[in-house]
């Protein structure tokens, strides 16, 4: 016996539609059309058995590319599951060098080394891993112009910065 797929199947066909179609080319043992369990519609494809081998290739030859209801039919010796060529991989999408996406992640920022970060987003650091936050001599903490207690800070030396009130426009 030869089993037959039958692709782009027109909903509205059902298995006595394929069994009277193919039994004009031979005898069918087996004429099904598969449907969705939940909607119990036709997924638009089918199988048919058929008792010769010879008669089943007329019938590939004959209705492969046959137009019903406005769709061509794809018709082909059915393979089983194990023997059918896989997918190949999908070609991945081009990166943007090695910078990963998304929030957080290692990131170089303005080639001065990595940023630290996570998966999921927060714990990006603009700073650098060689400063630190809590020496008052880092640059990281001095102003132009000044010492890091100039301006208008609270003079306790955390480094922290200070909000300015916003500067009011007359128009």
């Amino acid at each position: 016996m030869t089993n037959i797929f039958i692709a782009n199947l027109d909903w509205e066909i059902t298995s006595e539609d394929l069994q009277a179609t193919f039994s004009a080319f031979g005898a069918v043992h087996l004429a099904h059309v598969v449907f969705d369990a939940k909607t119990k519609q036709s997924k638009g494809f089918g199988y048919v058995e058929m008792e010769s081998a010879e008669e089943a290739i007329n019938a590939i030859q004959a209705l492969n590319g046959f137009e019903v209801n406005g769709r061509k039919l794809d018709v082909k010796i059915a393979s089983p599951k194990a023997n059918r060529p896989k997918p190949e991989d999908k070609p991945k999408k081009p990166s943007f060098g090695n910078k990963q996406g998304g929030f957080g992640g290692q990131k170089k920022f303005n080639n001065n080394g990595p940023r630290q970060g996570g998966h999921g987003g927060g714990g990006g650091s603009y700073r650098s891993n060689d400063r630190n936050p809590n020496d008052r001599n880092s640059s990281f903490n001095k102003r132009e112009g000044g010492d890091s207690n100039s301006g208008s800070s609270s003079g306790s030396g955390s480094g922290e910065r200070t909000m300015r009130p916003r500067r009011k426009f007359d128009n």
